[in-house]
């Protein structure tokens, strides 16, 4: 019997490698109905999971923003130019 749901620690990439494995069970059309079916059930848990993945990627790439020198930062966190502003005060 297929594996219901992805464990939450696991890869994007083995995710996808799993899912291509799937895929490619179910169209060569060499297991049974029955077979098919709890395939196809584990394939849409890692689809799932690997959107999830996407998302969290996604949210951390939005938060990317430049600085006021060009360089990438992210946000909330003090850039290059605040962090010499900030040394300059010190002085």
């Amino acid at each position: 019997m297929a594996k219901k749901q992805p464990s939450k620690n696991m890869k994007f990439e083995d995710a996808i490698q799993q899912l291509e494995s799937i895929i490619d069970q179910v169209e060569s059309g060499q297991i049974g109905l029955e077979q098919a079916l709890d395939q196809y059930e584990a394939g849409m848990g890692l689809i799932k999971h690997c959107k999830g993945i996407l998302n969290k990627a996604e949210a951390k790439i939005a938060k990317l923003t430049e600085d006021p020198s060009g360089k990438l930062a992210v946000e909330g966190e003090s850039t290059s130019a605040e962090i010499e502003e900030e040394h300059e005060d010190y002085e």
